[in-house]
């Protein structure tokens, strides 16, 4: 069996997502969210390397409501309105400022994941920290978790533990698929 590290070793190898390749993963999120009811959609603010999943607040029309994470100095992820104020975490990305008022969990129908790595069964790889396996598990379990990659992101099969929150949609390039 492959570890999570070893997995996290190999995705950093692989190039990053290409202009089209992210237009085309937005654009079948955005396709994807118009058959959806209308709720609050979490997306996250990429950091270099990532599909920027922020681009879908566009994309998707104003049917939804939109927040995204903040990620603080101590602590787990908050959730904030998307057109909160925002200032550069010391990692590099854009964040709300902590000052933003929060969005409860409670509204939130679809969760856009990033991963370094997906397998088709909806185990996620992220980077190790565990903030996204933290927050997903005080969303409704009713919420859509639908995990951001590219095709040659997916992998076989992820190690898992207690703690790992699975997907329930996968969105690619080649389009959103439920898991």
């Amino acid at each position: 069996m492959t570890t999570k590290d070893a997995l996290r070793r190999r995705a950093r190898r692989l190039a990053p997502p290409s202009d089209g390749e992210s237009a085309a993963v937005v654009a079948g999120v955005a396709r994807w969210l118009e058959d959806q009811a209308p709720t609050t959609v979490l997306v996250y603010l990429s950091m270099p390397g990532e599909i920027p999943a922020e681009r879908v607040v566009d994309a998707a029309g104003g049917r939804h409501h939109f927040a995204v994470t903040r990620t603080p100095d101590a602590g787990w992820l908050t959730v904030h309105g998307f057109d909160a104020p925002r200032e550069r975490h010391r990692f590099g990305f854009d964040q709300p400022m902590a000052s933003a008022p929060t969005v409860g969990l409670a509204s939130i129908g679809v969760v856009l994941v990033p991963g370094v790595a997906f397998d088709a069964g909806g185990a996620r790889l992220g980077w190790g920290r565990g903030y996204y396996d933290e927050l997903l598990s005080r969303v409704p379990g009713s919420a859509a978790r639908v995990g951001i990659a590219l095709e040659r992101r997916l992998v076989p099969s992820i190690p898992s533990e207690p703690h790992d929150v699975a997907m329930t949609h996968l969105a690619t390039e080649s389009g959103v698929r439920r898991l």
